[in-house]
């Protein structure tokens, strides 16, 4: 319960972010906020392939500091060489590039750190240290803002920065007693932790790419008005799979329900009915979302994001069928087939490669619409075909049966 609280305050938190930096930083600022977090987040990935949430299954079986040395060089290797390479193609400014090391290295270092207390299982104390930053950005935020009236996304920068850094913090606070220094083979925990972490990471790598790589079509004419329509994307991307929330506060349930059972066909039914679930709400909340006037939009965002409905409507589809597949996905790695959830990103990245580079030269940002529609469809289409292989059920139970939803843990 704790966590879905602190999930639940982060998400609004974050949702409040977008809305305060749209509405006085415009189309152009969301999309240079866009495009820096995006870089922050690949190098955060990479980092992760050692330092990353596989962790938590190797901490229990080793010395936990055998892994909190080689977690801690890469995570300083790539926060500090990456961003150089990440260079070469933007061409940052000096301030830019600065900040740009500045994040990942913050990113990189809470991470791990948050890693380490999941792995110990001190599962409140990282949700107080989550719910920590997300406020410390808001409220850093706020006070330029509305105080110093320092309107800038380096405000935004300082201010995740900020918030970065007390994450660390508070992490670092919590795991101080954890660690006990002793020799080790770095060789042998580099293998280690990389034979866990590469496949989790490849898929994430390629999910967050499947989702994320138009908005680096979209800003590859590098002008003004390519920056722009990042901004408008983007901000459209966020406020339509915030949607997602109830997928994944369902998939919360669904594991503890599953975790707490040894029944296979149990664990089945269970994931059709919660699917089901899932998919109701998420198109109820849609609904709600896209039967909003243009005006609220305006009011909400700004003038820069009059056309944001169009691209919320274009995404809809491909938003719904996640909510839906969403729960096959976390079943799938609640039993430890992880390698399916990577599959069905890669196959959403395929999908994106190929429109990705014909749709949005063609039709600008409806194009990147298009795209993440047709790539979240194919991704939840494989999703729904490797589910019903496994499980053997039929299309009819996966779809037209509705009644007997509840109990969950009822037989049928």
């Amino acid at each position: 319960m704790h966590t879905i609280f602190s999930k639940g305050i982060i998400s609004i938190v974050n949702f409040l972010v977008v809305l305060i930096t749209a509405r006085y930083l415009g189309a152009d600022g969301r999309g240079q906020i866009s495009i820096l977090f995006l870089n922050v987040t690949v190098i955060l990935l990479f980092n992760d392939v050692i330092g990353g949430s596989a962790l938590i299954y190797v901490i229990p079986k080793k010395n936990p500091y055998s892994l909190l040395l080689p977690a801690l060089f890469v995570g300083l290797f790539t926060g500090l060489l990456f961003p150089l390479f990440f260079h070469l193609y933007f061409h940052f400014q000096m301030q830019e590039l600065i900040c740009f090391i500045v994040l990942a290295l913050l990113s990189n270092l809470s991470s791990i750190s948050n890693v380490f207390l999941n792995g110990f299982q001190k599962i409140k104390q990282n949700n107080i240290a989550s719910i920590s930053q997300s406020i410390t950005i808001i409220g850093s935020l706020a006070l330029q803002f509305f105080i110093f009236n320092c309107y800038s996304v380096f405000s935004f920068y300082r201010s995740l920065g900020l918030g970065y850094l007390v994450n660390f913090l508070i992490s670092t606070f919590y795991l101080k007693a954890s660690f006990k220094r002793s020799l080790f083979s770095w060789k042998e925990s580099f293998t280690l932790m990389a034979r866990y972490g590469l496949i989790l990471q490849t898929g994430n790598i390629f999910q967050l790419l499947n989702y994320r790589f138009c908005y680096y079509v979209l800003d590859s004419a590098n002008d003004m008005q390519s920056r722009k329509n990042v901004g408008v994307f983007s901000t459209a991307s966020s406020i339509s799979e915030a949607v997602w929330v109830i997928m994944n506060g369902i998939a919360m349930v669904q594991y503890a329900t599953l975790s707490n059972r040894d029944n296979t066909q149990l664990a089945i039914n269970i994931t059709i009915k919660l699917a089901k679930i899932s998919f109701v709400l998420s198109v109820f909340a849609l609904l709600v979302l896209n039967c909003l006037p243009t005006e609220v939009f305006t009011f909400l965002f700004g003038k820069d994001f009059t056309n944001i409905k169009t691209y919320c409507l274009l995404l809809a589809p491909g938003i719904a069928m996640a909510g839906l597949t969403g729960v096959y996905a976390h079943y799938f790695a609640a039993t430890g087939n992880m390698k399916i959830s990577a599959t069905s990103a890669l196959v959403g990245l395929i999908i994106t490669l190929s429109c990705s580079f014909i749709l949005i030269p063609i039709y600008g940002t409806k194009g990147a619409a298009y795209t993440n529609c047709a790539s979240y469809i194919a991704s939840s289409l494989f999703l729904i075909f490797m589910f019903k292989k496994q499980s053997r059920t039929s299309f009819y139970d996966l779809f037209f049966k509705w009644n007997k939803l509840f109990p969950l843990a009822s037989k049928r």
